[in-house]
């Protein structure tokens, strides 16, 4: 009966820490996917803040029109999501690029890029390296 009860407990044993590692792992993916959604979210929020400055008069010092001469808000450039930048900015279309804070057990992260013209939002999601 000793050796049955011994073999229970370690059975028991075994499976609470199987438990334990595949809780600890599903925390992690779940961590870098919001993640992911939240830099995404932001990506969106500093396009329309883009597509604004598009639509503000020059004499209200926005673009008039124009994409040229865009830059994030100092106060936008990083956050607790992620840092973000501006590229390719022409007088139709602005680049924003969203670069996550969590990374995986890898070191990887995600980078959101979302493409922004006066009237449409393209975005698309890679794993940077």
């Amino acid at each position: 009966m000793g050796q049955q009860q011994l073999l229970l407990l370690l059975v028991g044993v075994i499976l609470i820490g199987l438990a334990i590692v595949i809780v600890v792992k599903l925390f992690d993916v779940n961590a870098l996917e919001s993640n992911r959604d939240a830099v995404y979210i932001d990506t969106l929020s500093l396009v329309a803040n883009a597509q604004h400055y598009y639509q503000l008069p020059r004499m209200l010092s926005g673009g008039g029109g124009s994409f040229v001469g865009y830059t994030l808000p100092e106060e936008l450039v990083q956050n607790e999501n992620g840092t973000y930048t501006v590229s390719n900015v022409t007088e139709s279309s602005v680049t924003i690029t969203g670069v996550g804070n969590e990374q995986d057990p890898e070191g990887r992260s995600y980078q959101v890029t979302t493409i922004a013209t006066p009237n449409s939002v393209q975005s698309s999601t890679s794993v940077l390296q």
